[in-house]
Order: C-alpha cells, then sequence, then structure tokens
C-alpha cells in the first residue's frame, strides 16, 4: 500500500472570502456596522466577514441559493467568533448562535456559547445538525431543507470596532483514511495535519495540547463516498478529545474501522467525552478487521463495537456506553461504573473475556451474556453489584429467543456472581478450581473420575503438543473445590499410573507427574 490518504466529504457553503452572496443579520432592529469582508479575524483562507456589534443581537446570513438537502447525517460545520465576550451575553440569552434559515426572516438558531462558557473569546468551529431543537426561531423558522447560513453575536454593551466575524462554512460528516502500511501509518496527527492547514480548517480533527479534539466522523477504510478500501492505521502515547456538540445528532462522532484486509493499533490512547448529547462510538465495522486496543482509556465514553479480530489488553472503560464484544479477546481489563442497563459488555463469548476488573453502582449489571452453552470464565473480579433478580447483578443471561440454559465456570481466582435470568431455562454458576497436570509425555491419556466410580468427570485423548518429541505436556481441568477424584495417566510407552483420592484443592494449583518408561513395552 501507498501512504496514508486522508479526505473529507465536507461541502463548502462559503469559505467567507467575499462578500457576495452575504447579508447583514439584524435580529432586534436595524442600523449599527455594516458587514465587511477582512482579514483580523481570518481562521480559514486569506479572510473573513466582520461586523461591528454593540447593543445588539446581529450578525451575517450567506444564501447558498437555493434550498439544499444536506444529507441525513450531514451536519454544519461553521467558524464564527465573538471578539468582546466582556461585554457579550451569557450562552442562554443568545450570547453566540448559529443559524440556519429558510429564509433570511425564517430561521432557527441555535445557542452555542456565551460570556458564561467562552470566557477567553476566540474563533470557534461549532457543529450542529438542522433537525436539533432550535433555542429560539425567527419568523416562523426553519421550514425544510436551508438556504441560508449564518451566526449571530448578542452584545450588551458598546463595543470600539469590529468584533463579531463568521468565515468558512460547510456541511458534511467528516474524515476517511485509507491506504497505510507498516512504516507509514495512518495516524491522528496525519489527519489533524491536513485538517489544520489554512486552506482548509475542517474543524474535524484538530490538534490541540496533549492530543486532539474530535467531532464528526473519524473513518478509517473507507472513502469519502463510503466504499470500502483497505488502510492500516496505528496511534500511540496520545488523547483524543469528543468535542462537545449539543446540536448534533447523538451519533455524530465514530471513529470506525473497516474494510476484511484493514489493520488498526490502538495503543496507550485515551478518549475522553466532554459532553452528553454525542459521547462518541468506537466502531469495527467488518468482522474481519484486524485490531490490537492495548492500554487505552475510555472516559464517559459510548459504545465500543467489537469483532472477532479484536484484541483488547489493558484497557479501561469507566462511566461509559456498553461494549458489544462480537467475539473478540478482552483481557486483563477494567469496565467501572457503565451507564449501560444491560451490562458493560454485551458477550457472546464468555471464554474469552479474562482476568477482567468490573465495577458497578448496585444499578447496572456487569456482563450481559447473549448466548447459550458451557463456557470458562476465568479471573474476573466483580464488586458495588447486588444479590437477587433486580437488575443490579453480575450477570444478565439474555438468549436470543429467550429460551436455554447457561453454565460458566468460574476459573483462577474469579469470584462469585449473581446473576438475573430473562431466559426460561437455567443458569448454573460453577465456581470451579482449575488443576493443572505438568511434565506428561507425547500422547499420553487422561482421565478424572469421581473418587471409587467410573464416572468421568473431566479427560483428554492424549496430550501431546504441537511439537511432538517435547515430552513435557500438560492437562488443565476444572471442578468444584473438595471434589474427590481418581486420576488415570495411560501411556502404551510409560507405566500407567493413578492418583486415587485427589481432592480438588481450594485454589488453582500444578500437579506434576513423573512417568517411567515401561520395560515390558513393545512396538515392533
Amino acid at each position: 500500500m501507498a501512504a496514508p490518504s486522508y479526505t473529507t466529504d465536507l461541502t463548502d457553503i462559503t469559505l467567507a472570502e467575499s462578500t457576495t452572496g452575504f447579508s447583514d443579520l439584524n435580529i432586534d432592529g436595524g442600523g449599527g456596522g455594516a458587514l465587511s469582508l477582512e482579514i483580523d479575524f481570518a481562521i480559514q483562507g486569506n479572510n473573513a466577514i466582520n461586523r461591528a456589534v454593540s447593543n445588539r443581537n446581529r450578525g451575517v446570513l450567506f444564501d447558498i441559493g437555493a434550498a439544499t438537502a444536506l444529507g441525513a447525517d450531514s451536519h454544519v460545520f461553521i467558524w464564527t467568533v465573538c471578539a468582546t465576550p466582556g461585554i457579550s451575553d451569557i450562552k442562554s440569552n443568545g450570547g453566540i448562535g448559529v443559524i440556519a434559515g429558510s429564509t433570511t426572516n425564517n430561521y432557527n438558531q441555535w445557542y452555542v456559547n456565551g460570556s458564561d462558557t467562552l470566557p477567553q473569546g476566540g474563533m470557534q468551529n461549532y457543529a450542529f445538525h438542522t433537525s436539533s431543537t432550535p433555542s429560539t426561531q425567527g419568523g416562523s423558522g426553519l421550514s425544510g431543507n436551508p438556504r441560508y447560513f449564518g451566526s449571530a453575536v448578542e452584545i450588551l454593551n458598546t463595543a470600539k470596532g469590529d468584533n463579531y466575524a463568521m468565515d468558512a462554512t460547510r456541511y458534511g460528516t467528516g474524515f476517511y483514511v485509507t491506504a497505510g502500511e507498516l512504516a507509514i501509518p495512518a495516524t491522528f496527527a496525519g489527519a489533524a495535519a491536513v485538517n489544520d492547514l489554512n486552506a482548509n480548517r475542517y474543524g474535524i480533527l484538530t490538534a490541540i495540547p496533549g492530543g486532539f479534539a474530535l467531532k464528526g466522523r473519524y473513518v478509517v477504510g473507507q472513502t469519502s463516498a463510503g466504499t470500502p478500501t483497505q488502510a492500516y492505521f496505528a496511534d500511540s502515547n496520545t488523547s483524543v478529545a469528543i468535542t462537545d456538540t449539543e446540536y448534533s445528532l447523538p451519533d455524530f462522532t465514530q471513529i470506525v474501522f473497516d474494510h476484511p484486509s484493514t489493520f488498526f493499533s490502538l495503543d496507550t490512547v485515551s478518549f475522553t467525552t466532554i459532553g452528553t448529547n454525542n459521547k462518541g462510538k468506537l466502531m469495527v465495522n467488518n468482522a474481519s478487521t484486524n485490531g490490537s486496543i492495548v492500554s487505552c482509556t475510555f472516559n464517559n465514553f459510548g459504545n465500543t463495537n467489537l469483532n472477532a479480530n479484536v484484541q483488547v489488553t489493558g484497557s479501561s472503560w469507566i462511566g461509559c456506553e456498553g461494549i458489544q464484544q462480537s467475539g473478540s479477546i478482552i483481557f486483563d481489563s477494567s469496565i467501572i461504573g457503565t451507564t449501560d442497563p444491560s451490562g458493560s459488555i454485551i458477550s457472546d463469548d464468555p471464554s474469552l473475556i479474562s482476568f477482567c476488573t468490573f465495577e458497578g453502582d448496585g444499578t447496572h449489571h456487569g456482563i450481559e451474556v447473549v448466548v447459550t452453552g458451557s463456557y470458562n470464565f476465568s479471573g474476573n473480579q466483580f464488586s458495588g453489584f447486588i444479590s437477587g433478580s433486580n437488575g443490579g447483578e453480575e450477570l444478565l443471561f439474555n438468549p436470543p429467543g429467550g429460551t436455554g440454559d447457561l453454565t460458566l465456570n468460574v476459573l483462577s481466582g474469579g469470584n462469585n456472581i449473581n446473576f438475573q435470568n430473562l431466559s426460561s431455562g437455567t443458569v448454573t454458576i460453577n465456581n470451579n478450581i482449575q488443576v493443572t497436570l505438568t511434565g506428561m509425555k507425547d500422547f499420553t491419556e487422561v482421565r478424572v473420575f469421581a473418587a471409587g466410580t467410573t464416572t468421568e468427570l473431566a479427560g483428554i485423548e492424549n496430550v501431546v503438543s504441537s511439537s511432538v518429541g517435547a515430552n513435557n505436556n500438560s492437562f488443565a481441568f476444572s471442578l468444584a473445590a473438595a471434589t474427590n477424584t481418581d486420576i488415570a495417566i495411560i501411556s502404551k510407552q510409560y507405566i500407567n499410573q493413578r492418583l486415587e483420592n485427589f481432592v480438588i484443592p481450594s485454589t488453582d494449583s500444578e500437579q506434576a507427574v513423573q512417568q517411567q518408561f515401561d520395560r515390558n513395552y513393545s512396538n515392533p
């Protein structure tokens, strides 16, 4: 593959490089400074549209020429500034607002900032969806597809010059990343460098101290047309803040990996959501995409959807929505205070979740199992959950169709599990102990019986490893503590052994096996 490609699907509404198409918006009366083309506040390109606003609510509108369907998932990205935050109104009174309208008199306005929420001022990029509930309306409000786009400020005193501007305005969904390879992987920094070019200033993925601020899609493995295309992404030791977008769709910001040949690696990356409306999602779209998530942290994040070729190690989800396991391996990770009532992990293979820590609040489940069958469940620790069937237990069993049985064999020091069963079947929790027989010769057979009987509890036909000739094989089995067993160790070439009345201990243990060559063995 070639070097990574970073493109967007944004369509320009205006880049504010001329006054053509712009008109003054005087919300509470006429007069005041007229709009002008100036360089002073330009964030993108060479110019911005300025106005002097004093003791009024005023701004500008741009006419795109016709009512325009933006697309179901498309958001408006608009740059605007109030350069006198000390005399601007507070957010709830419309200190800074963004606008989309059908006409110059009929529009929706969304209050995005004010002197109480942006005291430092500065040019900001705001994203909003025109279907979101507005803070206020002009005339009869926006009807149908928008034609006019703009912003306005509410100023409470006299300004000494131009103190308001609007710059580049676009609509779309976000970044689309393709190509890349081991030597030149796609990264967040690569996209941010494109985003932050003066000619672009997209406002999607912006470099900030310590990492990046993201709003909108960041899709690895698709073109801007949505066509799955191979990519190679690897990033580490950085952070991504999910920008608060109060007036976006709730699934506006997503980090997506797609295409069966795409590979991604996230190592020591922190994802933190600032707001509550658009919490961000991590989505692995293709079942064959390979990925690794190592030592990452998700704070107040939205859903995480994985797949069977993704491995998670040493990562944390704190106050997040649910994790869709989808066959992935989740190891040595922490899930603290989920906001998903069904469970912090929706699991389709509990045996692949091991040595994880779950912390609950007594109102949400730790794990929701959506498959039937018997599974080993190793080393997982739960705290802060409740007993009974009231919705705050460690386990929710909720198989498709509401039928079937579940057995969990709790191993390797995992603690006790309470459950809520939504199935007509049964849930069995075996708090078992794992015993590992070690040092056995190739092709040894092992049978574990209930003591004094021929009732087999566990066993294997032969223990040969992938490397024949090593003669150092292991076999692990799990039973309840204090179970009395007889263990038969059978081999053609070595003397058969029988460990009678072997009592399963209270903790996981290993039992070394020493086999002696059978001098009577003959294999001509």
